[in-house]
C-alpha cells in the first residue's frame, strides 16, 4: 500500500456550498424567529456548520440577515411583469402564499432598529426601485409603494388574520384595485 492509500480520507470543505447552506438555514432562522430571536449559532447548527462559519462566510449578524432577506426576496417574488390581468395574477398569487414569507419577515425586521435598517434599504433597493421602473410615469415610486402596501396588507390579513379566507367580493375590489395602479399612464394623471 502506498502512503497515500494508508492516510484518511480528509473532507474538502466546499465553501460555495457551505456558505449556500448557511444562507439557506439562515432563511429558514430568521423567517421562523425573526432578527431579534434568531442567533448566529441557531443558523450553524441548522446548516450543519461549525458555529464560527457564519461569521467568516457573513462577517455579521446584520450582514447574514441582509444576504437572508435579499435571498428571501428572490426566492418568494412571485410576481408577474405582465401588465394585462395584473391585479387578478396577484390575488391568485397571494390565495396561494406567495409573498407571506416577505411580509412576514419585513415585519419582524421593523422590532430591532438595525435590522429594521437593513429591511427599509433591502425593501427599496430589490422591491419598490425595480417595480417603479416596471411601472413607469407617473409617480412610479408612489404607485409602487402603494402596490406594495397593498399585497402586503392583503397577504397580511388573508394569511396572518383572516386563515386564508377573502370574499370573492373582496377579492374582485382587490384585483381591481391593484389593476387601477398598474395601469395609470401620464395621459391619466
Amino acid at each position: 500500500m502506498t502512503t497515500a492509500e494508508l492516510m484518511p480520507q480528509i473532507r474538502r470543505r466546499d465553501p460555495v456550498r457551505t456558505k449556500a447552506r448557511i444562507l439557506a438555514a439562515a432563511v429558514e432562522v430568521f423567517s421562523e424567529r425573526g432578527y431579534g430571536e434568531a442567533g448566529l449559532r441557531d443558523i450553524s447548527a441548522r446548516s450543519g456548520v461549525a458555529s464560527s462559519l457564519p461569521v467568516r462566510y457573513f462577517g455579521t449578524k446584520a450582514a447574514l440577515f441582509e444576504a437572508a432577506l435579499v435571498e428571501i426576496v428572490r426566492a418568494n417574488s412571485v410576481f408577474t411583469w405582465k401588465k394585462h390581468g395584473f391585479g387578478r395574477t396577484m390575488m391568485r398569487l397571494i390565495r396561494e402564499r406567495s409573498n407571506v414569507t416577505i411580509t412576514a419577515t419585513l415585519m419582524s425586521a421593523l422590532a430591532d432598529p438595525e435590522a429594521r435598517e437593513i429591511a427599509v434599504r433591502v425593501w427599496r433597493e430589490h422591491m419598490i426601485a425595480p417595480l417603479a421602473e416596471w411601472l413607469g410615469p407617473p409617480d412610479a415610486c408612489g404607485r409602487a409603494d402603494m402596490l406594495f402596501a397593498l399585497l402586503s396588507g392583503l397577504a397580511f390579513q388573508i394569511h396572518g388574520l383572516a386563515s386564508g379566507e377573502i370574499t370573492p367580493e373582496a377579492e374582485a375590489w382587490a384585483a381591481q384595485t391593484l389593476q387601477a395602479l398598474v395601469d395609470r399612464s401620464e395621459t391619466t394623471a
